[in-house]
């Protein structure tokens, strides 16, 4: 009997020992496999550091002395080494703007682990920095009747007074808009409801010399519309527009669903640079005030037009006005009409969307964009 109660002790020994040592085993491998995972994920933060002290040097390299070649792979003691390339504009899907690739290494061989990222950059100039930005520089009106205030960058960047280059917009532009219009037949564009709150490309097929556009905002009224946002692209040489907002309002970009940018309220790209962007309010209400509210690009030149009693309706430009070509009537062209430009928005931080200067432009820099991984 004490033998049988022996034999059942050991095997009770046995199995307790198996257990013990199933369950040791278990523990083991539950701590390494958490060890590793804990490596790997270390890993993984360390190599994403790396890419972005990458993406970091090339953006100082070209701040610097527009200096954008590759990167060679470069050690970082202790930790690991970054690459780092520059890509020109394509169609990477970062909306047609340069991007900037890197990739981050951690370990070696099997425990190797890299990450790649990517960054758009937006250059910008000093010329994002005005009220008022002109080809070949001073502030353009008859009777120096048009008001600038800057508080952002103060006084002196009311406007350029020395001739420079200015910004241009993407020679794709077109691309981004949300409508085409086709206009080959017809001179006349009467803006509809479905296309309040887009971004449209009014274009001449063959654009030359001579081309006219007139831009009717008419349905505003029968829509009893005082503020919309909008955003027009053209290509025409000589474009007018009428019947906006006659009583007073507002008219700002519009925000394009496809890339969520808040898009210029007015980019005219005329041929040659020889053009004239005419607003006629003319035929405003009195004591009527038409705002426009963001970015205003014209690569020729502004023509505002007021009644003739100048206290009875105003034009003001909140944000930024660009003219590759000034004329002489932005301010109205008859004493007492004024046109109130006031900067509202750091473009130079924040450049509008779809503009390309240089590297090589003297006071330029890049700015980071939008930021995506390969994994």
């Amino acid at each position: 009997m004490r033998k049988r109660k022996g034999q059942a002790l050991i095997i009770v020994v046995i199995i307790i020992a198996i257990v013990m040592a199933v369950f040791a085993n278990s523990l083991t491998t539950a701590i390494r496999y958490h060890a590793e995972e804990e490596t790997e994920i270390y890993q993984r933060e360390q190599a994403l550091y790396l890419a972005e002290m990458g993406i970091n040097q090339m953006i100082f390299n070209i701040n610097k002395n527009g200096d954008h070649s590759t990167i060679p792979p470069v050690t970082v003691p202790g930790i690991g080494s970054y690459k780092t390339i520059y890509h020109a504009p394509d169609n990477s899907g970062f909306g047609g703007s340069a991007y900037i690739e890197s990739i981050g290494t951690v370990g070696k061989g099997k425990n190797k682990v890299t990450r790649r990222i990517f960054a758009s950059v937006e250059n910008t100039s000093d010329a994002f920095k005005y009220c008022l930005f002109t080809g070949t520089g001073g502030r353009d009106g008859v009777y120096d009747d048009t008001y600038f205030t800057n508080s952002t960058y103060g006084d002196a960047y009311k406007y350029n007074t020395n001739a420079s280059l200015t910004p241009r917009p993407d020679h794709n532009y077109h691309k981004y808009a949300e409508k085409v219009k086709n206009k080959s037949r017809n001179n006349t564009y009467k803006i509809k409801s479905g296309d309040l709150g887009h971004v449209i490309y009014i274009r001449k097929p063959k654009p030359s010399l001579g081309d006219t556009l007139t831009i009717d905002f008419g349905i505003l009224t029968t829509l009893n519309k005082n503020s919309f946002s909008l955003s027009i692209i053209t290509n025409a040489e000589n474009v007018t527009i009428i019947n906006l907002l006659p009583n007073g309002g507002e008219w700002s970009g519009a925000r394009s669903s496809k890339d969520g940018e808040i898009y210029p309220v007015i980019t005219h790209i005329p041929p040659d640079d020889k053009g004239t962007l005419t607003i006629d309010y003319s035929t405003a209400a009195w004591f009527s005030t038409l705002t426009l509210e963001g970015f205003v690009y014209t690569g020729g030149h502004i023509d505002m037009e007021y009644n003739f009693f100048g206290w009875l309706s105003s034009g003001e430009f909140h944000g930024e006005v660009i003219e590759g070509n000034p004329g002489e009537r932005l301010g109205g062209g008859w004493p007492g009409i004024g046109t109130t430009m006031i900067y509202t928005r750091d473009y130079y931080n924040y450049p509008p969307p779809h503009f390309i200067i240089p590297l090589s432009e003297r006071e330029t820099k890049v700015l980071p964009g939008t930021f995506r991984e390969e994994y």
